[in-house]
């Protein structure tokens, strides 16, 4: 069963989530040939092709595979500037190299309101 969470995110900011998938004797699985899906809908009943936002991963952290069980979901100012602030129903879905498929977390998101909208240059010191 995915766990039910409540993610909080301010429109226009960056996030990574981080993910490790260990087995029931708390060894991390291989993540070769796996894919990791974020998905935010503004209602889940919506088809994927009209998600709000869909994040896709199919690099991960470790380069010899993915042997540490580790994946990153990043999302970049862009993904989510453009959206209307509110509530979203998202989910975090696996596929993994056997062809199974798996829902580890799921609930609704608060994207808050920006009021900075300029992303500025990092300066120099």
């Amino acid at each position: 069963m995915a766990n039910i969470r409540k993610l909080v995110l301010t429109r226009g900011d960056s996030k990574t989530y981080t993910l490790t998938f260990k087995d029931a004797n708390g060894n991390p699985y291989c993540l070769k040939n796996w894919v990791v899906f974020f998905t935010m809908k503004t209602n889940w009943e919506l088809p994927d092709a009209q998600a709000s936002l869909q994040k896709t991963v199919t690099t991960f952290a470790d380069t010899t595979g993915g042997t540490s069980g580790v994946a990153y979901i990043t999302l970049l100012p862009s993904d989510t500037s453009a959206l209307d602030p509110g509530e979203y129903d998202f989910d975090i879905a696996v596929c993994t190299n056997q062809n199974a498929v798996y829902t580890v977390m799921k609930g609704k998101v608060d994207l808050e309101y920006d009021v900075t909208n300029s992303t500025g240059t990092a300066g120099t010191a």
